[in-house]
């Protein structure tokens, strides 16, 4: 069983942290501002950390997505069709715009960014040495 965690971009890390101080900044600096700094507090803490508890682990030929350990997917990899790079926004269990989309036989994909993709994509040629996999990964 080998696990990876998820990239997580110091832009979209910078990006948050800007638009929370954005919304937040007039309450600070006005009158009783240590209130609206720990309603920051309580709101960045756990998107950073929801940021940081994505992982994904290889299983034999599955892979399980999750986020926290509360919500899991499962894929399995001997159905792996391709791998292909994304830069999609749209929503997914992947915390980086440095994506790669897998798609399987069975119509099924799943977007991840995993931290060190080189390895993650040798495990995934272990294990399923038919799928193709867009050499723009390759890098």
């Amino acid at each position: 069983m080998k696990t990876y965690r998820t990239r997580i971009s110091v832009a979209l890390i910078v990006f948050i942290v800007v638009i929370l101080l954005v919304c937040f900044l007039p309450g600070i600096l006005g009158e009783g501002g240590w209130r609206m700094l720990l309603s920051l507090c309580l709101v960045a803490v756990p998107m950073f950390y929801l940021l940081y508890a994505i992982k994904y682990t290889i299983d034999g030929t599955t892979l399980k997505v999750s986020v926290l350990s509360l919500f899991t997917d499962k894929y399995d990899l001997t159905r792996l069709v391709s791998v292909v790079p994304t830069r999609t926004i749209l929503s997914a269990p992947a915390s980086s715009l440095k994506r790669i989309r897998l798609n399987f036989n069975d119509g099924n994909a799943v977007v991840i960014s995993p931290r060190y993709q080189e390895d993650f994509l040798a495990e995934l040629r272990k294990i399923n040495p038919k799928a193709q996999i867009d050499e723009r990964l390759l890098f």
